[in-house]
């Protein structure tokens, strides 16, 4: 596929930004239709999310506002989804899945940022998606015990899965061809010291 220009690429990413916003504009329609109404903040905040990852592609190359970004347009329609009622549980069910989008948003903007899935990104997104989903299943009680009464009584899976986790990373290092969870650049430093020192 031939590659666009720059100001090609530049009006495909603001036509797809304006499609979102057109979206976001057109859901209190469809909510009104299920007899919902749409909360203006939350109309706002995707909106916001929305211009501000568009800058952070085109113009400010930065982690924290591509972040704040894709982070804002996920919970603003997230919220707009919950809070209008189309939803049976409100957001004290799925408060958690705020937790899940920030995870998810780390992920994209290392993607975004780097191309790849860098370290520095996925071990904090995993981290935050994981914990989102074991608040989940008590938020929406599918555990019926109490998160207190859980954890004194299932606290040695804790331990259990961080020596999983410890065994996994060890049997990736064995892997001559990985270089994870180093990045390109940590490494290229450890071989200089090497062939300086020798």
């Amino acid at each position: 596929m031939k590659k666009f220009a720059a100001a090609t690429l530049n009006m495909i990413l603001a036509l797809g930004v304006v499609c979102i916003l057109a979206g976001v504009l057109l859901f209190p329609r469809l909510a009104n239709h299920f007899n919902a109404t749409v909360e203006l903040w939350t109309i706002a905040l995707t909106f916001a999310g929305a211009i501000t990852f568009y800058l952070s592609l085109v113009k400010f190359n930065s982690a924290l506002i591509r972040f704040i970004g894709l982070y804002s347009v996920f919970s603003g329609f997230f919220f707009m989804i919950v809070g209008s009622g189309l939803v049976k549980q409100g957001i004290e069910g799925f408060w958690p899945v705020s937790i899940i989008l920030a995870g998810i948003s780390i992920l994209l903007t290392g993607l975004t940022k780097d191309r790849r899935i860098r370290v520095s990104y996925l071990f904090p997104s995993v981290f935050l998606v994981g914990m989102g989903l074991y608040f989940l299943l008590f938020s929406l009680n599918l555990i019926s015990m109490g998160f207190r009464k859980w954890i004194s009584i299932f606290w040695p899976l804790f331990p259990i899965f961080l020596g999983i986790c410890l065994i996994v990373l060890f049997l990736i290092q064995q892997n001559p061809a990985s270089h994870f969870p180093y990045e390109d650049s940590e490494n290229s430093e450890n071989d200089s010291e090497g062939e300086s020192r020798g």
